[in-house]
């Protein structure tokens, strides 16, 4: 009772509120910045709070309410303007649909709704599992964690709707990339891997803020409605949902409990776990408001979660709980036993500010995304001016080298091919992201285990047996969503997009040269790996043997369906080019090939800072008539201006990379 009594006091303490509104307000201007994420807030916030907060509860409960909260606001640029982050890449795939057809005001206010009452969930359950969580979590080892990740494996199915044979080839192509420069036991070479922030800009991002450059219209369809009121209708639908969110949380606690489970992993997990649950499925993938709903509302509810293992056992439940671990020490205080005992006040406290912050920092998107969602209502031009070259320093920011915008680029490339010939991209990146969960832990469960061992654990049984349930499950949903759509499209009396049926118009069709491209590849690394002797294949090779093999067996099937012509996917779980059918569209590609060209060549020559500034000037003189263009360029570029000076500049202090191409000619 003391515990309690003590926590509650804090509540009238000025300087709890100054903080907590502080962070909070931190915490949501970070949210909108793409390429941002909770760990880096929490790491620039770190020694502000350590040297300026005595007080223990205090500041280990600002440290901790900002990983609470980093969730909730991010889910703004998925939606509005198609920027996902690692949290929110199937807010992307469902929310920015929605906002195509003017409804992006009415997702947001359901997304704050839900949010709120997730974090208030986890929090909930957080006070419950405390006492009786320690056991659990010290039995879910490293085969249990890599389980769980099959369990994510199996919502490939899902997402692959529509063009099965292409999903799992994508799905596989991600968990290959995803080896590349590492190992389950250590890290080949850093320099190599592939890291995740630059990935998913490239594959998801840059896709989409490419296309709907070149459409030169805005996000939205005429008619759309953007008002107080709509916001508040989406807050109605969220709160009408309680009975969902409550379930979708209580699912997000137990994931964040598990060490090691990320929040890109959530995601999709959370999910897939929604549409096991939900009767009429045919919505999902083409915009549906419940698929927004369930992930949002566990990514919320993880936070308490991931302070479940944190605070019983002082084992991070995620990389932003490792600083509060760290904050732990110079504040006296003790993860574990004495956080029920000794310290149980700061437990306490930490529930009812989690509670809170999830509350105040909805009420804040709630106020600001009236005027937000108008984003949606701008021509595309001047907002890709601004998001593109913000988004490629976010990717240096990330790796600190021009490898990250190389890679952007890159995987960017491959993401509008993808994009544009209907090979599903969500497959990609959720291999990409499990693959490592998945070859790490078990890597290091058969180590000390062994492999009988490791798979016959009594929970790992439990969890690969769900794994296949629901995998048979989705399977079963996913061939009746493809009936449902074939008998639709006959009644519809279309005809669907047929390749073209002479022989060396379908050999030289794209459904024809991407297996091929592909099929090289994948014969490159099986070449690689056949190279090197039995015995030490395991120390030169990133990637089991099987993978490439499973890939170019698919590959040659859908090799075969190009060359008989087969018509391509029509209906596929991913978003579709807007820019296809646009008048110019060709006209507008060049235009863009031109403008990534001078950030390239700028970027080089004078420094990366200008490249971006030039972008960010050129963007909507080239792909915009009249002369309002020439003030939209200044404004575009006063954005990214005051980004890299401010943000950049002078709170990361981000060093630049040297123009090396001017280096070359000048000797330095």
């Amino acid at each position: 009772m003391e515990a309690i009594t003590t926590a509650l006091g804090y509540l009238l303490d000025p300087v709890y509120w100054f903080v907590l509104l502080s962070v909070v307000l931190l915490a949501a201007l970070a949210s909108a910045i793409p390429g941002m994420n909770a760990f880096l807030v929490m790491a620039l916030a770190f020694p502000f709070i350590l040297f300026e907060v005595d007080e223990p509860a205090i500041g280990l409960v600002a440290l901790a309410t900002i990983s609470g909260v980093s969730n909730t606001l991010d889910s703004v640029p998925a939606i509005l303007i198609g920027q996902p982050s690692a949290a929110t890449q199937v807010t992307f795939l469902e929310g920015h649909q929605l906002a195509r057809r003017g409804y992006a005001a009415h997702t947001l206010g359901a997304v704050y709704a839900v949010s709120a009452l997730g974090g208030i969930v986890g929090a909930a359950l957080l006070t419950i599992a405390i006492p009786v969580a320690r056991p659990f979590v010290l039995r879910f080892g490293f085969p249990e964690i890599a389980a769980t990740g099959m369990v994510g494996i199996a919502m490939v199915i899902v997402l692959s709707r529509g063009a099965m044979v292409r999903g799992l080839i994508s799905a596989l192509v991600g968990m290959l990339l995803g080896m590349i420069g590492t190992m389950g036991r250590l890290t080949v070479d850093p320099f190599v891997s592939m890291p995740l922030v630059p990935f998913i800009i490239g594959l998801f991002a840059l896709p989409e803020l490419v296309d709907l450059m070149m459409s030169r219209r805005p996000v939205a369809a005429e008619g759309a409605t953007f008002g107080r009121s709509e916001v508040l209708r989406g807050v109605g639908y969220g709160i009408s949902r309680w009975k969902m969110t409550v379930r979708q949380s209580a699912f997000g606690v137990f994931l964040g409990a598990i060490p090691g489970v990320g929040s890109a992993v959530v995601d999709w997990l959370a999910y897939a776990f929604g549409i096991i649950l939900t009767k009429d499925r045919s919505e999902f993938g083409k915009g549906s408001l419940d698929g927004v709903l369930f992930a949002e509302s566990a990514q919320n509810a993880k936070e308490a979660g991931a302070a479940l293992p944190t605070l019983a056992l002082g084992v991070p439940g995620a990389p932003t709980w490792a600083l509060v671990v760290v904050a732990m020490i110079p504040y006296g205080v003790a993860p574990g036993p004495e956080m029920l005992g000794t310290h149980a006040h700061i437990t306490i406290l930490l529930v009812i500010t989690l509670a809170l912050a999830n509350l105040i920092i909805s009420g804040i998107g709630v106020g600001v995304t009236g005027f937000l969602a108008r984003l949606t209502a701008v021509p595309y031009p001047i907002i890709g001016a601004v998001v593109i070259p913000i988004a490629l320093l976010s990717t240096f920011v990330d790796t600190t080298s021009w490898r990250g915008i190389q890679i952007a680029l890159g995987v960017g490339a491959m993401g509008l091919v993808m994009k544009r010939y209907n090979w599903p991209r969500p497959p990609m990146i959720l291999g990409f992201i499990l693959v490592d969960v998945i070859e790490r832990n078990h890597f290091n469960a058969v180590s000390i285990h062994g492999y009988p061992g490791s798979l016959t654990r009594p929970i790992t049984i439990v969890i690969l047996l769900i794994a296949i349930a629901v995998a048979a499950v989705l399977l079963r949903s996913v061939r009746r969503m493809e009936r449902e759509t074939e008998l639709s499209v006959e009644d519809a009396d279309t005809e669907p997009d047929r390749p073209a049926r002479g022989w060396k118009e379908r050999f030289l069709s794209p459904d024809v040269l991407i297996p091929l491209v592909v099929m090289a590849g994948m014969a490159l690394m099986l070449s690689d790996h056949l190279s090197h002797p039995v015995q030490d294949r395991w120390r030169f090779t990133t990637y089991p043997f099987w993978l490439p093999v499973i890939a170019l067996g698919l590959l040659g099937f859908e090799l075969f369906r190009g060359l008989r012509g087969r018509p391509r996917p029509s209906t596929i779980m991913d978003l579709g080019l807007v820019s296809g059918g646009a008048e110019g569209a060709r006209e507008a590609a060049y235009r863009m090939l031109g403008l990534f060209a001078l950030f390239l060549l700028i970027g080089t020559t004078v420094g990366l800072r200008w490249g971006a500034l030039a972008f960010a000037l050129a963007g909507p003189i080239v792909l915009l008539r009249g002369y309002g263009r020439f003030l939209m360029a200044l404004v575009a570029a006063a954005v990214v201006g005051i980004f890299i000076k401010v943000f950049l500049d002078n709170i990361l202090f981000v060093i630049y990379p040297e123009p090396f191409i001017r280096n070359w000619f000048t000797g330095g």
